[in-house]
């Protein structure tokens, strides 16, 4: 079986969109990864995901802000 990459990677990929469209890939890329996770073994596959989900949401707020700046 192969291995999970890291959640530095994933949460760097989040960190990396410039749009909402992406935005929308990686909340896709959030479920997946949980998803292996807990299929992995991974104990906390729920706290991983919420973990994710504040990430994305947080790069939803700066773009946010960063486009209302930009006005």
């Amino acid at each position: 079986m192969g291995s999970l990459a890291p959640v530095k990677d994933v949460m760097n990929i989040i960190d990396s969109c410039t749009n909402e469209g992406q935005l929308k890939t990686c909340e896709e890329l959030k479920r997946v990864y949980s998803r292996m996770a807990k299929s992995m073994g991974v104990v906390n596959s729920e706290d991983l995901e919420n973990a994710l989900e504040i990430k994305i949401q947080e790069k939803r707020e700066e773009l946010t802000y960063a486009e209302t700046f930009m006005q």
